[in-house]
């Protein structure tokens, strides 16, 4: 696959300062290097509100216009949830530099990302309902503008807006069969908790923001060796593995414990859209189902506290925020000596939700959350 070449698009208020607006594209250009492709270029674009036929103005786009034709771009990527029109107004107006022009919104990108990791049944299933959902929506905002006006007599219906009808009627017979697919799945999970809960199994499942070092920590608590890498939603099917027992002898043994398994879920991020959460619901099942929720933290994030938020927003549209948590705040090495300063204000500020520290990568702490989680269970 040749090189994905693309232009990184947003819109913030006047009153936003330039680099802050640059610290908000950092998470959508690791997005876009998990998917396989180059930044060239960064568009910021200062409006009181989006634009509402192309997102970014007339001005702008006469600039993008030559960026994309100088810089021989592939793709245009907004960093929101944007209109249909808004969609179709760019890529009609850049098909004359590049007829393959690929416009996509935040949401578009995810779902190819999805599609590229995606491993087991049950995700693939997801991912296709989820495009599906999305597709839906786009032609359903493109109804009665740009479809429905293809040969349209006085009293009749246009062509296009009886194919219109037919891809709304074609996408809902597929959704369903394909939720009828997801559904078998779901139930034959669902035997399985079952099953657990009657010979005595108590489930811990690891949730937190998307690259926080939940696939590590998982690999630490179970013994391992998922594949970890520095790139967002690498991990899209849950994972079970059992936490390790520990010998009178005071070492943890590797085989795991009988009565506790862990489970590694799909990582989290801001502004997804009910409809996306509401497709991956069966992959978030061993999170739904857990004892124990583990919320791992980037202690060395920037926006720390604002994915915090996004992630507490999820779990309370899941339903997960009456089951008891652990906030473990991870990557405690990369504090460089502001340990005693930081650590026990998070302690004071997260106290309800047992907060425990640590660090994956030197193992600081890892035995402290072991022993507490075997207490607790």
């Amino acid at each position: 696959m040749s090189e994905l070449r693309v232009v990184l698009i947003d819109v913030i208020s006047p009153h936003k300062h330039s680099s802050d607006a640059l610290k908000d594209l950092a998470e959508l250009q690791l997005l876009v290097k998990t998917f396989g492709g180059v930044d060239i270029v960064q568009i910021i674009q200062h409006r009181t509100a989006p634009d509402q036929a192309t997102f970014i103005g007339s001005g702008k786009v006469q600039e993008l216009i030559l960026i994309v034709k100088q810089e021989k771009i592939s793709h245009l990527i907004i960093n929101s949830i944007v209109s249909p029109g808004q969609i179709f107004n760019l890529t009609k107006i850049l098909w004359s530099v590049n007829p393959n022009i690929q416009v996509w919104d935040r949401v578009d990108l995810i779902l190819n990302i999805f599609e590229k990791h995606a491993r087991s049944a049950e995700a693939k299933l997801q991912i296709e309902i989820a495009r599906m959902q999305h597709m839906k929506f786009r032609i359903y905002g493109l109804g009665g503008t740009v479809l429905s006006r293809q040969a349209g007599g006085i009293g009749t219906r246009g062509i296009g807006e009886t194919n219109i009808e037919r891809m709304r009627q074609h996408f809902k017979k597929q959704i369903k069969k394909k939720k009828e697919q997801l559904e078998k799945l779901v139930a034959h999970h669902q035997r399985q908790f079952l099953r657990r809960q009657e010979n005595g199994i108590k489930t811990i499942s690891i949730i937190g923001y998307t690259n926080a070092g939940k696939t590590s920590l998982f690999n630490l608590l179970t013994g391992k060796n998922k594949q970890v890498e520095d790139a967002l939603f690498v991990t899209l099917d849950s994972s079970v593995g059992s936490l390790m027992k520990q010998n009178p002898q005071g070492s943890w043994n590797p085989e795991g414990s009988e009565n506790v398994v862990i489970s590694d879920t799909i990582g989290f991020i801001q502004n997804l859209p009910p409809s996306l959460i509401e497709s991956f619901k069966s992959t978030l099942l061993e999170a739904i189902e857990a004892d124990i929720l583990l919320h791992i933290i980037d202690l060395s994030d920037e926006k720390m506290e604002e994915k915090i938020k996004a992630v507490e927003e999820i779990t309370n549209d899941l339903n997960l925020s009456t089951k008891k948590q652990f906030y473990v705040f991870n990557k405690l090495d990369r504090l460089n000596g502001k340990v005693n300063t930081i650590v026990p204000k998070l302690q004071e500020k997260y106290l309800d939700f047992s907060p425990l520290f640590i660090s994956v990568k030197t193992s600081e702490g890892i035995e402290q959350l072991k022993k507490q989680l075997l207490q607790v269970i």
